[in-house]
């Protein structure tokens, strides 16, 4: 054969498998491609979706012959079974019905011949067809036959409307086709969902002679519960569920958990359908205990034409014969759901009704026990109290500066009265807050007339309104005008979403006229008198009692302050520095002390003490009478602070007044403001604090040149000697060691010597006891009475620096005088002079 001939059929064969390929694309698929027993359902030019089947069909003929037709509600989009009659409807198990049936897929391991007869399918034990009915209409059919032995590896087989050979589908993915109609009936009974249900009632009836009830609630708006009967007002919404079946429910969310776990247990639970007699089951109403629980539901949620939401409720009610149980075995009831066509009876467990009966028996057990429950995440926003001190008004505002981390800002308060605000205490604001909200502080109820008529006046001296998340947002922008502009009342724009109103007391609690929104009438609670007595409150309760500070700003106490006087004991003193951050302290009076440094730690902290004042109590918040003042002693006050500052170069004084002894502290009046207050005592012992620097040395111990000590007076009088022994110290030549005259009198130490220079460099006084006072004797300030004399002489310096240490005052320190403190008498520490006072050979090491 020639290349030629070769060349032309290959030239053939490739034509044909480019026709061949292009009529397999262009040829629509078959209803026989893919795995599935329905592939039609799966065709991607013309799908169908599981919620697109709106009617299902199961026809049997095995065991017996059935057929069962389901229907799906265009609104609410749930299932019906409408044949063999209308029953209650398992919408999740039919949806599964539909789904198994839309994905069986043929089971490629099985070994299947084409033999329908072989397979039960020449008269299909079960027909399944599904229907959508909405144009263009679908319509499949699944033919069931038999079922392969085995459970794990267990098949079905079928043929389909698409596909008419036999196939195998495991039975795991195919076995709700099975199912009886028990299977498809609804296990729920009144409501599968607690947010469903709108309303709740119930009813018992003894034999048809004694009734309990009607007990019903309704919820209302923001998913509130109120009664309907009894008109008992607001419901208790949330809780924990009570422990155990003997105690009636206290919350209305326990109740729904109740009602939404009513169902039937297993399919025996199916007793009679249509049944004649319901005494046969201890239901009927004239000779039986009658329990009845109706609920209204939520079915659908939808948009009308106008594209509206468009809400469909449905009310559903379950009879209960809880007179007596099923048999002695079964610790059950019979029950049935109200149904004017047909009495289904079923079987419900006791106890799911136990709860209901004893709610039935106490109806208040629902009663909303929390005077303010605000629920969910509101918070108030505007609380109005009326009481004998007037109107207070307090409104909640944002601080400017955001919390720490990105947190939001804190919240703050203010009080209006009238035209004018005041910074209030956020603390109190929070306390009367969490007073009104606490959890179960009403301790009962009141529903006669004629008793709230005498508890609740017609006009209460106590009225409280609290509105929630009603103010105005902030306007966030900043005016960048100089002048001040009037601060201005923010006011809710809603009704408040609590009135209450305070009357007189009922055996030992206060009577409060509960209202909600802008509701006519109220309910009328017990509370204890504390709440009463926190929303009597006058306005002094809620100032904020962190008293201004004089320099702006709590932290920074030492802006710009250049003097400070202070008055006690009838002595003034004057305290002032140079307008300079560093610049040191120095005592201007007394003239006795004019000159002399003050002591900074001292000054400092009364200076943070008084620009960080918070008062115990507000006593007055205005300017009061002269009588009043010479009452708390702040006429002519024990105790005077005087804080000059600088402020745009001219001095500004802020005074502060402390009066007579109060409870929890002293009267106080501050001139940043027309207070008066109570401050705590320890701001008066800061106050008292010794002004005076305590410095007694301060120089540099490797430039002294000689040191004498003087004393031992009292061992030299066991040697036969009259007079102090004195040792004279030199600085060996050279800087090292130390030279002693009388050079026989010990062989100094130079560590021991360089020690107490150490010591010395840095002497503070430990407290001062006398100024410009002459030593006592009993305070043995001479040397030859045994006290001890140290001179030092500095390099640079004239004069020798002394010290003289007397007699110990106990166990604190010892009395001392020095030329570096004329006139002062004070303390030094002990433990630097026991060794030293004890014995010259202290210098020699010993």
């Amino acid at each position: 054969m020639s290349f030629k001939t070769t060349y032309i059929l290959f030239g053939l064969l490739a034509v044909v498998l480019l026709a061949f390929i292009l009529t397999l694309w262009m040829e629509p698929s078959t209803p026989d491609s893919g795995t599935y027993v329905l592939p039609s359902l799966h065709n991607k030019a013309k799908p169908i979706k599981e919620d697109d089947i709106t009617r299902v069909e199961i026809e049997r003929s095995k065991p017996e012959t059935e057929k069962l037709v389901f229907v799906r509600d265009s609104g609410s989009r749930k299932w019906r079974i409408v044949e063999p009659r209308d029953y209650q409807t398992d919408s999740a198990a039919v949806d599964h019905l539909v789904r198994q049936v839309f994905q069986a897929s043929l089971d490629t391991k099985a070994d299947v011949l084409n033999k329908p007869q072989q397979y039960g399918l020449d008269e299909p034990a079960e027909v399944v067809t599904l229907v959508k009915e909405a144009e263009p209409r679908r319509e499949v059919k699944l033919n069931v036959g038999d079922t392969s032995p085995g459970s794990q590896n267990a098949v079905i087989y079928v043929t389909s409307s698409d596909r008419k050979e036999v196939m195998a589908v495991k039975k795991s993915e195919l076995d709700t086709v099975k199912k009886s109609l028990a299977d498809f009936r609804a296990r729920e009974l009144l409501s599968p969902s607690t947010g469903d249900i709108q309303t709740f009632t119930l009813l018992e009836r003894n034999k048809g002679k004694d009734i309990k009830g009607p007990l019903e609630l309704k919820k209302g708006s923001e998913e509130r519960w109120a009664y309907v009967k009894p008109s008992y007002g607001d419901a208790h919404d949330k809780g924990a569920n009570p422990a155990g079946e003997d105690k009636a429910p206290t919350n209305v969310e326990s109740v729904l958990s109740d009602i939404s776990s009513l169902k039937i247990e297993s399919d025996k639970d199916f007793v009679k359908d249509d049944a004649a007699d319901l005494g046969e089951y201890n239901l009927d109403p004239a000779k039986d205990d009658i329990l009845r629980i109706e609920v209204e539901r939520v079915e659908s949620v939808n948009k009308d034409e106008k594209g509206d939401k468009k809400t469909e409720r449905k009310k559903v009610a379950l009879v209960v014969g809880v007179g007596k149980k099923v048999d002695d075995k079964n610790d059950q009831y019979y029950a049935y759901i109200d149904d004017p066509k047909h009495k289904d009876i079923i079987k419900i467990a006791s106890k799911s009704v136990a709860r209901f009966l004893k709610l039935v028996d106490k109806p208040d057990a629902l009663r909303e026990r929390t005077l303010v429950a605000l629920g969910g995440f509101h918070k108030p926003d505007a609380i109005n109290i009326e009481n004998s001190w007037g109107k207070l008004e307090f409104r909640r505002t944002s601080s400017a500066a955001a919390g720490p981390r990105g947190m939001a800002p804190p919240e703050s308060w203010k009080l209006w009265r009238g035209d004018k605000s005041y910074a209030v205490d956020a603390t109190a604001v929070q306390t009367l807050i969490s007073t009104l909200t606490a959890p179960n502080q009403v301790s009962g109820f009141v529903d006669d007339a004629a008793t709230i008529k005498t508890l609740i006046p017609e006009k209460p001296e106590t009225v409280v309104r609290i509105w929630t998340d009603s103010l105005p947002a902030e306007d966030k922008k900043k005016d960048d005008k100089k002048e001040d502009k009037k601060d201005k009342k923010p006011e809710p724009k809603d009704k408040p979403a609590f009135t209450l109103s305070f009357g007189r007391t009922q055996e030992g609690k206060a009577a409060v006229e509960r209202k909600r929104g802008d509701a006519k009438t109220g309910t009328v609670v017990l509370v204890s008198t504390k709440v009463r007595d926190q929303v009597q409150e006058g306005p002094l309760a809620y100032l904020d009692k962190q008293l201004p500070p004089f320099t702006g700003i709590h932290l920074d106490h030492l802006k710009d302050v250049t003097k400070l006087t202070l008055t006690r004991d009838g002595t003034k003193y004057e305290i002032s520095r140079e307008d300079k951050a560093d610049a040191p302290w120095k005592i201007d009076q007394p003239k006795d002390f004019a000159g002399r440094t003050a002591d900074k730690s001292a000054v400092e902290d009364i200076l943070r003490d008084l620009n960080n004042l918070r008062a115990v109590k507000i006593v007055s918040d205005k300017a009061p009478e002269a009588a009043k003042l010479t009452e708390w002693g702040l006429k002519d006050p024990r105790l005077k602070a005087v804080v000059t500052r600088m402020v745009d170069k001219k001095p500004k004084t802020y005074e502060f007044d402390f009066g007579k002894d109060a409870d929890g502290g002293v009267y106080l009046r501050a001139s940043q403001q027309d207070m008066i207050v109570v401050a705590g005592s320890n701001v008066v012992n800061t106050l008292k604090r010794e002004l005076q620097d305590p410095t007694v040395f301060h120089f540099d111990a490797g430039k002294v040149q000689e040191v004498k000590v003087s004393g031992w007076i009292s061992l030299q009088k066991q040697l036969g000697k009259d007079k102090p022994l004195t040792l004279m110290f030199k600085r060996a030549k050279g800087g090292s060691g130390w030279e002693i005259e009388p050079k026989d009198a010990i062989k100094p130490d130079a560590s021991r010597m360089d020690s107490f220079l150490k010591n010395l460099s840095e002497l503070k006084a430990v407290k001062f006891v006398a100024h410009k006072a002459k030593p006592s004797s009993d305070q043995e300030l001479d040397v030859n009475k045994g006290a001890l004399l140290v001179e030092l002489m500095v390099a640079g310096e004239k004069t020798p620096r002394t010290l003289t240490v007397g007699k110990a005052d106990g166990n604190t320190g010892y009395f001392a005088i020095s030329n570096q403190l004329p006139g002062d008498i004070f303390e030094v520490r002990k433990d630097l002079f026991d060794k030293v006072k004890e014995k010259p050979a202290y210098f020699s090491g010993q």
